[in-house]
């Protein structure tokens, strides 16, 4: 691997320390703020450090577009516990906490992480206690897993519209499938795209699509 000069080494010292503080990287403003050098030379120092296999960088618009060859930024994403009746599932009451997760793995859309309560999706390989992260939507095919309130409740089903009419159906043959039978109570908070499981202190994470 080639070396580096000393004003090299500088910026990526400073762009690691940045992630590790801000769980994220700097902008090339930031970068330029903290040497007192102008922008445009501090874009040339981030080609060289690409060119020496020490970074990434996104052409794509984002102001926060460098990537560390050996680390990836997180996002903070909130889990969910019981829920508080009459509350928005996301309403702080219902917030038992967050975990940090890889932005590469979770997208630029909206999730959560919601704990799941009950054994009705045991044939799924969904077990109580484990984390289902729920990606934010309002579309979703036949027999895909998602997160539904109903009334006050919340459940973890696969979901079904079979001409017209929604079905919840459950992976445990202990339990009947649900119809919904009034739209107004129904909401689809989203659907189940990953599984973490705390297996003695250890994540085991395993995606659904």
């Amino acid at each position: 691997m080639q070396e580096l000069t000393p004003r090299q080494a500088s910026i990526l010292k400073f762009i690691e320390t940045f992630f590790h503080k801000h769980q994220q990287p700097p902008t090339e403003r930031e970068i330029a703020e903290h040497f007192r050098i102008h922008q445009s030379a501090i874009r040339k120092h981030l080609t060289a450090l690409e060119n020496k296999g020490r970074l990434s960088l996104r052409r794509d618009g984002r102001s926060r577009g460098i990537r560390l060859n050996n680390q990836f930024p997180t996002v903070s994403v909130p889990i969910v516990g019981s829920v508080v009746a009459g509350a928005p599932l996301l309403a702080i009451e219902n917030i038992e906490g967050a975990m940090m997760l890889d932005m590469n793995f979770i997208g630029s859309e909206e999730v959560f992480l919601l704990r799941v309560r009950g054994d009705s999706m045991i044939e799924a390989g969904i077990l109580e206690d484990d984390l289902i992260l729920v990606r934010r939507t309002e579309k979703v095919r036949n027999g895909e897993i998602v997160v539904a309130r109903l009334g006050d409740e919340t459940t973890v089903k696969r979901f079904f519209n079979i001409a017209g009419r929604i079905v919840l159906e459950p992976a445990n043959k202990s339990y009947r499938p649900i119809p919904v039978d009034d739209s107004q109570t129904f909401y689809l908070e989203g659907r189940v795209v990953a599984l973490i499981r705390n297996m003695d202190n250890f994540l085991m994470i395993n995606r659904k699509n």
